[in-house]
């Protein structure tokens, strides 16, 4: 899926990593990247840890879970090459602080299952065409298709007797946040595929039941600061480190679903990117989505990635990055010593995508006939 979202955002940057296979030198330093890895690694044995033990994450005491913490950052530098690791000062502290954000973490994924009645299902689940999943497999033409892969870092369930609520997580070191208009131009493709490919998995496995989305996450991995006020108590500050670590994404706007994902939801949610106000979700601090709104979401999706695998099999290679307001395809970019690319060069110049607001997208995403429906029960609420 990273493949899709690096030729939306650069079509030529595409083709010098995935078709030249041009890589970085690589140098003898801990970089951001083996950061992540180390984040993802360490919590992945924590998760392993607990489940060959039977323990539940909200049960553990914060001396056990400090230990394991530990114990399980160890496992990981030492499988990621205690050499460099140990290698200086400043490595030696990169671990401590992965230990410190790693506990942090723990904690909060601690504090939000205990608000929700969902329950862990899976972690580091795989996605393949392999699987026969409609959802990683786009035909592209008659004789052809797109075959995707991908890992979700968590499966979250929620079963009643008629029903299974679907919900996704990927944890990210670095600054990512749901953006609808981002996903809209194909730079953020990710969470809904597995999404997808999740409710066609679950769909598989309860065939007497319906499958719903509830909701697409992003989880930073941080351990965030606040600003001590006079007389703080150790519950507000608490409260105030609960409010940075909650999870942003997509909600669906079913209230009883909501109400599964956080059972305490008074006000804005600590754990979810909801408030409500009188029982109604208030939609200015709100990122909810409807049920019907995350299937053609699916749709949307899956064309966009069909789009993009006929793009790429016809050769286009255009070096034409995007620009969306104050970020660019460049940003990040490894390769502007190959490309050159600069705007003021004649023929050099990005790819600008204009600033679009979510019920717009909405518009654009929705069938014309759902679209009336909507304003039709809309106007009907507000009479």
């Amino acid at each position: 899926m990273t493949r899709l979202e690096q030729y939306a955002s650069c079509a030529y940057a595409h083709f010098l990593r995935y078709g030249l296979e041009l890589l970085e030198r690589r140098e003898y330093e801990l970089g951001s990247v083996d950061m992540g890895n180390l984040f993802h690694q360490s919590l992945d044995f924590c998760f392993e840890a607990l489940g060959e033990k039977g323990i539940p994450l909200t049960e553990l005491s914060p001396e056990r879970r400090q230990a394991l913490v530990q114990e399980c950052v160890t496992r990981a530098a030492e499988n990621y090459g205690n050499t460099i690791l140990h290698s200086s000062s400043r490595n030696e502290y990169l671990i401590r602080r992965i230990s410190r954000i790693t506990e942090r973490t723990m904690w909060a994924l601690g504090e939000q299952m205990k608000k929700s009645e969902f329950h862990p299902a899976g972690f580091e689940v795989s996605f393949s065409a392999a699987d026969n999943l409609n959802a990683m497999k786009i035909a592209l033409s008659e004789e052809e298709a797109l075959y995707l892969k991908g890992r979700i870092d968590r499966l979250d369930l929620c079963e009643d007797e008629t029903h299974v609520y679907v919900k996704i997580i990927d944890y990210k070191s670095g600054g990512t946040s749901f953006d609808l208009a981002a996903l809209y131009y194909g730079l953020q493709l990710q969470l809904v595929v597995y999404m997808d490919a999740a409710l066609e998995m679950e769909e598989r496995r309860h065939p007497g039941k319906e499958v719903v989305p509830a909701g697409l996450f992003y989880y930073h991995i941080q351990d965030p600061m606040v600003e001590k006020k006079d007389e703080m108590t150790a519950e507000e500050i608490e409260a105030q480190i609960k409010k940075q670590l909650k999870m942003n994404g997509l909600v669906n706007s079913d209230l009883e679903v909501i109400r599964k994902m956080d059972r305490e939801i008074e006000g804005e949610s600590d754990v979810i990117p909801v408030a409500l106000k009188s029982g109604v979700i208030q939609e200015a601090k709100s990122s909810v989505a409807s049920g019907k709104r995350f299937w053609f979401l699916r749709d949307y999706v899956r064309s966009r990635c069909r789009k993009a695998g006929q793009e790429i099999l016809d050769g286009d290679i255009r070096m034409q990055p995007y620009k969306q307001g104050n970020r660019t395809g460049c940003d990040y970019c490894p390769y502007h010593a190959v490309c050159g690319f600069d705007r003021k060069a004649a023929g050099y110049g990005y790819r600008k995508l204009r600033s679009i607001k979510p019920e717009e997208i909405w518009k654009e995403i929705l069938p014309e006939e759902e679209e009336e429906a909507e304003e039709a029960a809309g106007r009907e609420e507000r009479s």
